[in-house]
């Protein structure tokens, strides 16, 4: 009798045992299901970000294809221009004007507040207000130029609406207007200079006001300051701060800067824009060896022949 109760005892617990591991069989089964399944959700994912880099991809093809369109397509035939134009990803915030406005040339070099897409977006918004501004009758000097694109900036941003608005968007940049006849330059900057080269190969900056075009540091109807000289055969380099701030190889980070930049333009003048451009392109690249560029980059250097 006692035999019997301990068979029984011992077939209880082999059909226990085969009772858990059915169902740890069946845990595994809905593992591996599920498992497959997760492999093929993730396959399906990784299907669709690719699909959505590729869209991406083509969107700032397109966009730089557009920016690129924007830029001066042909140049008036009385001046000499040569330029860089390095947008830090495949579109960016810096683009330039030239515009022969018949008894004038427009030259600006602008400096959208950011790089990359938003950078772009705004260089865009920017460049139709200097086509709108190109055509009003009221706007004819250099800083009236960007007092004018300040104020639609501001509007168009509502920076001045709310004082607890956050946006500061805008731009830095200089804009000159070269007369054909008189070869007078009207000059004005919105934190940015030009540089003029002389004919014995002296080279001094020409700075602007200290205020930015959009965001609501700057004041609604700010005057910009418009400055006239006597151009005559001088070369004039316009460019944005991302030339400026070039950084060098570690371990001493240091920035190309204003000073490099005009000991450049003077002991290498060689007088021709290209030439100028050329050597300040060999300079940037001895300069930051393999330090990667940290901003856009644009210059414009220009003489009227």
């Amino acid at each position: 009798m006692m035999k019997e109760k301990t068979d029984l005892s011992e077939i209880e617990k082999l059909e226990e045992e085969i009772s858990k591991q059915n169902k740890r069989i069946k845990n595994l089964e809905m593992q591996i299901k599920l498992g497959s399944n997760l492999a093929k959700e993730l396959e399906r994912q990784k299907s669709l970000a690719i699909e959505a880099q590729e869209e991406v991809k083509k969107s700032l093809q397109y966009s730089s294809r557009i920016q690129g369109a924007m830029l001066p397509s042909s140049l008036p035939e009385n001046l000499t221009v040569a330029k860089i134009w390095k947008p830090l990803s495949v579109v960016g915030g810096d683009f330039y004007v030239i515009k022969d406005l018949g008894e004038s040339i427009m030259i600006a070099v602008i400096d959208c507040t950011g790089h990359g897409v938003p950078g772009a977006l705004l260089s865009t918004l920017t460049g139709s207000i200097f086509d709108r501004l190109i055509h009003d009758p009221n706007v004819n000097m250099a800083g009236e130029y960007l007092m004018a694109a300040h104020n639609l900036i501001s509007t168009m941003l509502g920076q001045h609406v709310d004082s607890k608005a956050k946006s500061n968007d805008g731009f830095d940049g200089s804009i000159c207007l070269v007369n054909k006849q008189t070869k007078t330059l009207s000059f004005a900057g919105a934190r940015s200079s030009i540089f003029l080269i002389q004919n014995n190969g002296e080279a001094h900056e020409l700075s602007g006001n200290r205020k930015s075009v959009g965001g609501s540091r700057t004041p609604l109807d700010f005057p910009f300051d418009t400055q006239e000289i006597e151009l005559g055969d001088q070369i004039v380099v316009m460019l944005t701060d991302g030339i400026l701030d070039v950084m060098s190889e570690e371990p001493n980070l240091v920035l190309f800067g204003k000073e490099r930049l005009l000991n450049i333009l003077t002991l290498w003048n060689d007088q021709d824009p290209d030439r100028i451009i050329n050597n300040v392109q060999i300079a940037l690249d001895n300069h930051r060896g393999t330090q990667p560029f940290r901003d856009d980059m644009t210059m414009v250097a220009f003489r009227l022949n």
